[in-house]
């Protein structure tokens, strides 16, 4: 294609944008919401899973030794029995001495709040905890079957688990994934919708153009061109408008998190801002190009 004719084109899809510019206004308004909030949504994702994996307990089982199997050659056949398990990760035995300073320290934390500071030595004279082996799983999926197993060795007292925790977690998140899957579904044909109609508009303005072409013999290639690139226009700015928003947006969000010295971690954004500006032309345009594609399309072939 020569260069003249690439300016052309874009020469007028810019005057049919301007034409009719407040229904262009209006797809690029939209448009940009549903790039917002994909980004928002990929965002918060990202940092779901980022902190799941800082959740040890959620990903930990622990193992108690029934107290008839305290002896040396019992705990090492069961933390062999626990490392050959397949959703084994890793373990970590747990005295029962180990597991009382652990409590001790953590009662000694709140004991400000007693008015008996020896309140603790007095009731627990005797240790009456028991050995206990954290395991660290491989995979949430099986960790139904790893707990059957762990139940089904010689010596086992009780299992105590965060599964519900995660299953909780992971359930939240597919929900909220959902919600916005189908909301943004709504969103972006709403979107197209809007671009159809912007492209329709442009192309009925420019009929009789359309018609003097067709009679010296222009193709219908040659004539969609400008509206197809007011979709392309539409979708870039688009994704131009709703990447810095987004940068703005998390910017801001995750530098007052951690002014509040929040637990959480955070993905920073130079990590993740390349796939979100690409991802976000990609879906702009492609909108973008379904929007004015289907308008004029209907039009030349009426």
């Amino acid at each position: 294609m020569k260069k003249y004719s690439i300016i052309f084109f874009i020469k007028q899809s810019l005057n049919g944008l301007f034409m009719n510019s407040i229904m262009s206004i209006t797809s690029v308004f939209i448009l940009t919401s549903c790039l917002i909030l994909t980004g928002c949504f990929s965002l918060l994702a990202i940092n779901i899973n980022l902190n799941m994996q800082q959740i040890d307990s959620l990903n930990k089982i622990v193992f108690f030794i029934d107290t008839n199997y305290e002896s040396e050659e019992d705990i090492e056949r069961i933390k062999e029995s626990i490392q050959e398990l397949d959703n084994t990760e890793s373990i970590r035995f747990i005295s029962k001495d180990e597991a009382l300073q652990n409590l001790k320290e953590k009662y000694e934390a709140f004991a400000g709040l007693f008015e008996d500071k020896e309140l603790f030595s007095k009731v627990i004279k005797d240790n009456p905890l028991s050995h206990s082996i954290e395991i660290e799983y491989k995979n949430i999926d099986e960790v139904g079957t790893l707990d059957y197993q762990l139940r089904c060795i010689k010596g086992c007292g009780k299992i105590k688990n965060q599964l519900d925790i995660a299953d909780f977690i992971q359930n939240l998140k597919n929900i909220v994934m959902l919600v916005f899957v189908w909301f943004l579904a709504i969103l972006f044909i709403i979107a197209i919708f809007i671009i159809l109609n912007t492209v329709r508009l442009s192309v009925h303005s420019r009929r009789t153009e359309i018609s003097i072409m067709r009679y010296i013999g222009a193709t219908n290639f040659f004539i969609i061109i400008p509206f197809l690139l007011e979709g392309v226009i539409i979708g870039l700015v688009s994704a131009i408008i709703a990447y810095f928003a987004q940068s703005y947006i998390y910017t801001g969000l995750v530098t007052t998190l951690i002014k509040m010295n929040t637990w959480l971690k955070f993905v920073p954004f130079d990590d993740v801002n390349s796939i979100l500006l690409i991802g976000s032309v990609l879906i702009g345009v492609i909108c973008g190009l379904f929007g004015s594609g289907i308008s004029s399309r209907r039009y030349l072939k009426a």
